[in-house]
């Protein structure tokens, strides 16, 4: 059974053993809570987590760290879920939530906001014509967040320094990352696949279905995420979207938030319906006279050919192709009877198969190993061993290699240790694999010649051990990134030019990770290494003397992309040549930037009304005149939720409403609630079941907000570069460069630099150019 080795290491002793839980029942598993999720929480971690010693991480704020160990049912590996709660005050390094900010925008007149709050705190309970607001930048700081993160399998170092500014926001590797506020509002912000070094692994659809019962158990309020997943290099949402007419997160409930350059949901949801009833025979006839349409034709036509069903529409393509791939899979071998089904698994993991080992360092780690014969003894063995294969010149078990070597070595314990011993060993020209007959299920050895031209070959393993600054499954994500890029750039030149300069690849690949420190360390040190089944090479162009670099598999054949079946091949030839190759003009390339547009998207869980036992209300704090025309100049936040009993008095009330906002948030750390907006005038004895319904939103009013505190609002303070953004499209979450003469800043896009293209380091904007040259005709 695989532990992840910190999750042992950082536990504190413990009074009872640690128990495990299943992941896919866990969720299930997990007892429905009934509170709010600032109580929630805290059930929860008493119940499955164990809390774990966390070295401070500055000299003044400490986090307490809870670790909950999770089964994969499939291979029996544990692994641990972290549940990290961030302390939030003055000290704190990062205090303010960047992921607030992004959810959406807000615009409204502040004098529109007081006029409707002190209308509807004239007696009226539940407010209905209060505006609701996009985008929870607005929202009061919480005292408290808390991360669930689980760690790449493995991970030397599981938790960071996750208090280092912006670092953990930055790092898309993690297998489960979401953030949730102690008021209940949170974000997912990356969903990985959990690979556990072997065949087996737990999809993202299954971490998806966790961090779902696990939002839900705790009665989250709601949840963003910024669709930015990717499929290879396709986005996902734009081909999720025209094959499902919804986005990924969609078939967990998440919905449309908010689009970026002034996209509404009614925008987004006409451009998927209008992409995914694209007429096939349009497309066919739109691209007949370009260089693509012969081929868009023949596989429109192969589909359709093999569909059961009529294909019309766009989204009914794409749908079967999606579906199609494993279909594909498990068809070519039944129709390609000249393709040889696999004789051998191997025994050992990916990296142990590509990376034999050499005779010193194969000698060295049996000597340390306790081994009771002496090493040239051990080697002799292994002489003989190696010459029965040559001999063989085939595929020997164990049985019968062990009988061989009997005759020349005599000691069959010797013989024992040294077959036990080897996994990938390499010995003078040759590599012994020991593997497992998929046919017999017995364990075999065979022994091949190493060509000269391979023995160069560097495993992109191997580059963890040349640089420890990034953890391996980053080194070895960032080098799959770049051989993708290297493969699609082959398909879509049809297998011809596939190589691509070191420039190129660079810009690609910094789309899809962040570090470019990373990136170039990559490609400065692979060459003609390999990842996964290819060998990826360096060498420079003799033409134009600049460093390119090609791909191939590692049999040295060329990738057949043409072959019937590509589904892969096909989906991708379809999304740069169709929906991402119409002019920029037609309506399918204007469609298709309004759904790339969209990336944000929430799921909200119904409150609910409560229970005969409990009734649930919302306490929303109602300012002064004059704190919200000074002080509080943006839209008030939502509602703290309380659950209270119906006999409870209005007295009791207000006690429970400032226990939970003095407890949820920074500025009301010294608020004391004096009235309950609406019950003026009714005695504190009377009960709560006969003034309010349940569900009710009721308005708190008192004094004691600390309008001094820097930790005010969700999104920070950010009135001074609000406060000169100017662009027309009136969206705050995409990038923006300053313009050098009026410092005002406007959206990149907008200005006419394109989202792959670097900012420049010297801008002036339209109107300050038009004025300078005004300024300039009049003088």
């Amino acid at each position: 059974m695989a532990t992840l080795e910190a999750c042992i290491k950082n536990n504190i002793s413990r009074k009872r053993k640690q128990r495990i839980f299943e992941f896919k029942s866990f969720g299930k598993s997990v007892i429905d809570l009934s509170g709010p999720f600032r109580d929630n929480i805290r059930s929860f971690l008493d119940e499955y987590g164990e809390q774990i010693e966390q070295q401070k991480l500055t000299a003044t704020v400490s986090n307490n760290v809870w670790s909950t160990l999770l089964l994969c049912e499939s291979n029996g590996a544990v692994f641990p879920l972290y549940t990290i709660e961030e302390l939030i005050n003055d000290h704190s390094i990062s205090p303010f939530c960047c992921h607030c900010k992004s959810v959406g925008q807000f615009t409204l007149a502040i004098c529109m906001c007081v006029f409707n709050l002190y209308i509807s705190k004239l007696g009226l309970l539940n407010c209905d014509f209060v505006n609701e607001f996009e985008g929870w930048g607005h929202h009061f700081v919480c005292k408290r967040r808390y991360r669930f993160m689980i760690p790449p399998y493995g991970d030397k170092q599981p938790l960071k320094d996750h208090d280092q500014k912006n670092s953990l926001e930055l790092d898309d590797t993690h297998i489960l990352h979401g953030l949730i506020h102690c008021n209940g509002f949170g974000h997912l912000i990356s969903i990985n696949k959990l690979e556990l070094g072997s065949s087996n692994c737990l999809t993202q659809t299954d971490v998806m279905n966790l961090w779902d019962s696990i939002c839900s158990s705790l009665k989250t309020r709601k949840v963003s995420v910024a669709d930015v997943k990717l499929e290879r290099s396709m986005e996902l949402r734009l081909i999720h979207g025209v094959a499902f007419e919804n986005s990924w997160f969609g078939n967990w409930g998440y919905k449309f938030a908010h689009g970026s350059f002034d996209i509404t949901d009614d925008k987004y949801r006409g451009a998927v319906r209008f992409l995914a009833e694209l007429d096939l025979d349009m497309i066919i006839n739109d691209f007949k006279s370009t260089c693509h349409g012969r081929k868009i034709q023949q596989i429109i036509c192969k589909y359709r050919e093999l569909s059961e069903t009529p294909l019309t529409s766009m989204n009914e393509l794409l749908r079967f192709l999606l579906e199609f791939k494993p279909t594909a899979q498990i068809e070519t071998q039944i129709i390609a009877p000249s393709r040889k089904i696999p004789k051998y698994e191997h025994s050992t993991s990916d990296e142990e198969s590509q990376n034999p080992k050499g005779l010193n360092e194969f000698l060295t780690s049996l000597m340390d190993a306790d081994c009771r014969w002496p090493q040239r003894r051990v080697e002799y063995s292994l002489e003989v061993i190696v010459k029965l294969l040559k001999q063989k010149n085939n595929a020997m078990s164990r049985h019968e290699l062990r009988e061989s070597a009997r005759q020349f070595v005599g000691d069959t314990g010797l013989i024992d240790f040294v077959l036990k011993s080897i996994n990938v060993l390499s010995f003078e020209n040759y590599v012994i694999r020991r593997m497992v007959n998929s046919l017999t299920k017995l364990v075999e050895f065979e022994i091949h010649e190493v060509a000269e031209d391979s023995k160069t070959v560097k495993f992109v393993s191997s580059l963890w051990k040349l640089e420890p600054r990034w953890p391996k499954q980053r080194l070895e994500k960032t080098a799959k990134v770049i051989a993708n890029i290297l493969k699609e750039h082959k398909i879509l030149s049809n297998g011809r030019n596939g190589a691509m300069s070191r420039k190129d690849l660079r810009n690609m690949a910094s789309k899809y990770v962040g570090d470019t420190g990373l990136i170039d360390f990559v490609l400065k040190s692979i060459d003609n290494s390999v990842i996964g089944k290819q060998i990826v090479t360096r060498m420079k162009n003799p033409l134009t003397r600049l460093m390119e670099f090609e791909i191939r598999d590692q049999n040295c054949e060329e990738f057949g992309f043409e072959k019937e079946g590509d589904a892969y091949g096909d989906v991708l030839f379809l999304y740069r040549n169709v929906l991402l190759g119409y002019p920029w003009w037609n309506s399918v390339s204007q469609a298709c930037r309004v759904v790339l547009n969209s990336k944000y998207f929430v799921k909200e869980w119904e409150v609910g009304l409560g229970n005969e036992q409990l009734m649930t209300l919302t306490c929303r704090i109602l300012p002064s005149f004059d704190e919200l025309e000074t002080e509080l100049t943006r839209p008030l936040p939502p509602g703290e939720l309380v659950m209270v009993t119906p006999w409870m008095t209005i007295g009791q009330l207000r006690e429970v409403a400032q226990c939970a906002l003095r407890d949820t948030y920074c500025i009301m750390d010294r608020f004391e609630v004096s009235q309950i907006g609406g019950l003026k005038g009714i005695r504190d004895e009377v009960v709560l079941s006969c003034a309010v319904e349940a569900g009710a939103q009721v308005w708190v009013r008192g004094c004691g907000l600390d309008l001094g505190t820097t930790l005010r609002y969700e999104g920070g303070d950010g009135y001074a570069v609000e406060s000169r953004v100017d662009c027309g499209c009136d969206d705050d979450v995409e990038r923006m460069v300053p313009c050098d003469e009026c410092q005002v800043w406007r959206h990149t896009r907008c200005s006419g630099i394109e989202d792959d293209e670097a900012a420049p380091m010297e801008f002036v904007c339209g109107d300050s150019d038009a004025k300078s040259k005004s300024d300039l005709l009049s003088h």
